[in-house]
């Protein structure tokens, strides 16, 4: 039995402090400094042999972190969900909880391949640390590198590598710092210092200098270019409508009102276009309709107004359920472009098979069905003082923080990026402030100024190095009632997309995932447990056959294709009922499938490892690859999860009735 850690509270310590200064390092308490070395004591402390229980000083540090970053969550449940406080504490602590996973992933990684090597965590840590943020999924999206989305010499490596780049340099600052104060510690105890440390710290500092020098060269290189380049005047209205009185009858007239007479003034001071945020628009928009609305109706969008207007709506037609929509509004009172959001938000504007779920809504009231988008576009605005029409790239609520969106945005070649969101689900909180950090990086991997119509705030603009040039505060009407509406107008630069980024994608992201991979593999090679590559096909083929089994009995032979490619995430064309019907069937023949796997391995002493490596192979690989994985990724992790927990408890059984 392990002897106990007569000093472990002392390391929890260490590890709670180290989760709140990453917290502290956010928007909007933006203490961005602390980001660079708040990990490095940790690893101090959980990776010394010495300490017990390191899974649970990583996990605990995860919690502060995520706890102090998501802390509006559970105001978010009780104020808006309706929830009271004792409901609304467990949701909160399993959201955070799940997302404390990272760094328990990353700290038990890190630990294990320096136990079993020996090598530097200057070099495997960045590795490690940016496989896992690339693969582990969150119901809100982020990026370590959020905490340094004010700072632009560090950030312009975004056009290279996405976000993961930035979190690359904070975990390569945070392992060198550990390296150099383990080896000063060795120094003056007279103890033997680690070999080479001096070049590992050195070269992380080139490489942390070296960005930053980037940095600054590509932000005069871009704000050149910037300012060569046409300009067009864009009004943004944020109107600071309540949550609560978003779609009452009683108020559409007024709402709609404020929201025009701000674009009046917008326009009187020269503004090109007018932008109003996510579902701004008091009254539901027919899908097939193709101007606005008579002069002499109540429900008239651009009265009294002479400039082009792009706003967001309801809009309903071809489905049962009304889509979240952005459209523009030309000056001639002509729809010349409509978007449909296509990343929605699980629970909150949709539920998975609504239409076969009817008695979720009975019993949550509060919930919503939005029906989904499945195309990006863009919207064509000419702007007579140019001669030039350019192209808007409309993104709606969310879909701002996700850097593949607008990577699918960036084949369309749009000029400006548009985003209309409505945060006034978040009230008086950070989550305004960190998603505006989070969509800084959009302007930075696509080089383009980036406009964002918030209706209740952050509205901002954002230049094409990252640059906040203009934004206005975050309000929640709860709190101040009858605030005053907001009008911003700034001169936006009409540019071309290109960089590195938009066309390779997560290159970096991948990179760094087979090389940590390949990593894993030397670990445990070394450690005396080589991966048998014949147990991990063997476990595979006994899962796909679950699957099998189940489409076939509980969906018919015929759908065999079908379900399996509802398996990997691919886009099936079947009806919602048999894709349901589909899903279901999958559930039966997966844990049939885990606990035959399970026994099967159990019995040939597959070590925990091997099997996940099975599940990966047929629950994640095929999805990554194959499937569309957008605001997703969250129920394809946590399924695989259930599947490992299943076909371990299953070797375990397995185990104990083995015969002698």
């Amino acid at each position: 039995m392990p002897l106990p850690d007569p000093i472990w509270w002392r390391r929890a310590l260490v590890a709670v402090v180290a989760g709140a200064m990453l917290f502290l390092a956010c928007a909007n308490f933006d203490i961005w400094p602390l980001a660079w070395f708040a990990l490095a004591p940790a690893f101090a402390v959980i990776l010394d042999p010495r300490a017990r229980r390191p899974v649970l000083l990583a996990f605990l540090l995860g919690l502060v972190a995520n706890g102090g970053g998501f802390y509006w969550i559970q105001g978010f449940l009780i104020q808006f969900g309706h929830m009271p406080f004792f409901a609304a504490l467990p949701i909160y602590l399993l959201l955070v909880g799940y997302q404390a996973l990272t760094f328990t992933f990353f700290f038990t990684a890190v630990r294990k391949l320096r136990h079993a090597t020996g090598w530097s965590i200057v070099w495997t840590a960045p590795v490690l640390y940016v496989a896992i943020e690339l693969v582990v999924p969150y119901v809100f999206p982020f990026y370590l590198s959020i905490t340094q989305a004010w700072v632009r010499p560090v950030i312009q490596v975004a056009e290279l590598t996405g976000p993961l780049g930035v979190s690359f340099l904070l975990i390569l600052c945070n392992a060198a710092l550990f390296e150099l104060g383990t080896a000063l510690y060795a120094r003056h105890k007279n103890l033997p210092q680690p070999t080479g440390w001096q070049r590992r710290v050195a070269l992380a500092g080139v490489i942390l200098v070296a960005n930053v020098a980037y940095g600054y060269v590509r932000i005069h290189q871009v704000e050149a270019r910037r300012a060569a380049a046409p300009k067009i005047r864009i009004g943004v209205v944020q109107a600071n409508v309540g949550i609560h009185e978003k779609f009452r009858p009683g108020l559409a007239a007024e709402q709609l009102e404020i929201h025009q007479h701000v674009s009046k003034a917008l326009e009187a001071r020269g503004a090109d276009l007018v932008v109003w945020p996510e579902s701004s628009y008091p009254y539901g928009l027919l899908r097939a309709q193709a101007s606005d609305y008579a002069p002499n109706d109540r429900r008239r969008i651009r009265r009294n107004l002479g400039k082009p207007l792009l706003f967001g709506a309801l809009t309903f037609g071809d489905n049962p359920f009304p889509y979240n929509t952005a459209l523009l509004l030309d000056e001639n009172d002509n729809f010349t472009g409509l978007f449909d959001k296509n990343i929605l938000m699980v629970f909150g504007e949709y539920v998975p098979y609504f239409d076969q779920l009817r008695f979720i809504k009975r019993w949550i009231p509060e919930v919503s069905n939005t029906s989904r988008g499945t195309e990006v576009t863009t919207f064509p605005l000419t702007v007579p003082r140019l001669g030039q029409t350019i192209k808007l790239g409309p993104m709606i609520c969310y879909e701002d923080i996700f850097p593949s969106f607008g990577r699918r945005l960036a084949k369309l070649q749009p000029n400006i990026l548009i985003n209309v969101t409505n945060d006034a689900w978040f009230g008086h909180t950070s989550e305004p402030y960190e998603h505006l950090a989070l969509s800084v990086y959009r302007s930075v991997e696509l080089r383009l100024d980036l406009v964002r119509a918030v209706n209740t705030g952050v509205s901002a603009f954002v230049d094409s190095t990252g640059r906040l040039y203009a934004q206005s505060p975050s309000v929640d009407p709860d709190l101040t009632p009858h605030p005053e509406p907001a009008g911003l107008l700034e001169e936006v630069a009409v540019q071309e997309t290109q960089t590195l980024y938009a066309t390779v994608g997560e290159a970096f992201g991948g990179l760094c995932l087979v090389l940590a991979c390949i990593l894993g593999l030397i670990g445990v090679s070394r450690a005396g447990s080589p991966v048998r590559w014949p147990l991990v096909a063997t476990g595979s083929a006994l899962l796909v056959l679950g699957a099998a089994v189940g489409i076939i009995v509980l969906g018919g032979p015929a759908n065999l294709a079908h379900g399996l490619g509802i398996l990997a995430h691919m886009r099936v064309a079947v009806s919602a009922d048999l894709a349901f019907r589909l899903g279901l069937a999958l559930v039966p023949g997966l844990v049939a499938g885990s606990i035959a796997m399970g026994i099967v391995l159990g019995r040939r002493g597959a070590t925990f490892l091997e099997m996940v490596l099975a599940v990966v192979a047929v629950m994640v690989l095929p999805a990554l690859l194959l499937g569309t994985l957008e605001g997703e990724q969250a129920g394809l992790v946590i399924s695989a999860m259930i599947a490992v927990a299943v076909a371990r408890l299953a070797k375990r059984f397995a185990g104990s009735r083995r015969p002698a």
